[in-house]
C-alpha cells in the first residue's frame, strides 16, 4: 500500500475532456510551485502548422514549458556561445534546432503540456503537446499542430505541464452536490458517447484505476450538465 493523497474537486465542462488530476483543487492552487499547476492561456495563433499559446510573461515558468534544450538565457556573455549566437540570428531567445544548450548536455525531447478548456480553439482540448520552444518576453510557448493558419485570437483555455509523478492508483468519486447530472470518465477522447465509466449519485459513485505507473494526464472527465457542481473528488496513491 502506498501513500494516499486527496487532491480535492475537479470540475468537468460539458463537451470537452478535462484531465481530472491536473484540474483538481490541489494543482490549481496559486500557492503551489509543484509540477501540475494550471496556468490559463490568454490567446493563441497557428502559422505553418506551428501553434503558439500565449500566457503572460509573469506566469510562463522558466523551469517549465521548455523545448528540447531547456531554458536558454538571452546572451549576456561576450562573446556569446555558438548556441546563443544562433538564437540571436534566428530572432529567438531559445534554440529549437538541436544544438547544445549551456549546461544541459545534448538535445532531448521537449516538455509535454496538457491542454483543455479552450472555447475557440476547441481542437486543442484533450491534447498533450510537446514544446518546441518558449519565449519569456511574450509569455509564449510553441508546438507542432497540423491545422490551417489562424491569426492571433483571444481564448481562455488551460495549460499544465504533465507531471513527472505517476501513480499506483487514481480514484474519482462523484461530488456529493452533483445532483442528477452524469460524469463520464475516460481517456483524452472521453465524451457522452465514449467512456469507460459513467458516474452518478444514483448509480456508480466512483471508479478506481489501479496500476503501477499511471500517467495522470491521460484520465479525463466530461459531464452531461453545465452546473459548477459537476465535479469529482480526486484521490491518488503513490
Amino acid at each position: 500500500m502506498g501513500t494516499v493523497r486527496t487532491l480535492g474537486l475537479a470540475t468537468a465542462v460539458k463537451g470537452t475532456p478535462t484531465p481530472a488530476v491536473l484540474a483538481a483543487a490541489y494543482y490549481t492552487s496559486s500557492n503551489l510551485a509543484t509540477p501540475g499547476v494550471v496556468i490559463p492561456a490568454v490567446s493563441f495563433t497557428i502559422k505553418r502548422n506551428i501553434a503558439s499559446i500565449f500566457l503572460t510573461a509573469a506566469t510562463l515558468p522558466t523551469i517549465g514549458y521548455n523545448g528540447p534544450n531547456g531554458y536558454i538565457p538571452i546572451p549576456t556573455a561576450s562573446p556569446a556561445t555558438a548556441t546563443q549566437s544562433q538564437n540571436a540570428v534566428a530572432g529567438q531567445p531559445f534554440n529549437i534546432f538541436g544544438g547544445t544548450a549551456p549546461g544541459s548536455g545534448n538535445s532531448a525531447n521537449g516538455q509535454k503540456v496538457c491542454l483543455w478548456g479552450f472555447t475557440t480553439a476547441t481542437y486543442f482540448n484533450g491534447k498533450v503537446v510537446t514544446v518546441l520552444d518558449n519565449n519569456p518576453v511574450t509569455g509564449e510557448f510553441r508546438f507542432f499542430f497540423k491545422h490551417a493558419d489562424v491569426a492571433n485570437t483571444a481564448d481562455t483555455g488551460n495549460t499544465a505541464p504533465c507531471p513527472a509523478q505517476h501513480y499506483r492508483a487514481i480514484r474519482l468519486e462523484c461530488s456529493q452536490s452533483l445532483g442528477t447530472d452524469l460524469i463520464y470518465v475516460g481517456d483524452l477522447n472521453v465524451s457522452s458517447s465514449q467512456y469507460s465509466a459513467c458516474l452518478s449519485l444514483t448509480g456508480q459513485l466512483a471508479i478506481e484505476i489501479v496500476g503501477e505507473n499511471i500517467p495522470p494526464e491521460s484520465i479525463c472527465i466530461d459531464t452531461s450538465g453545465t452546473s459548477s457542481n459537476d465535479a469529482v473528488m480526486v484521490s491518488v496513491i503513490y
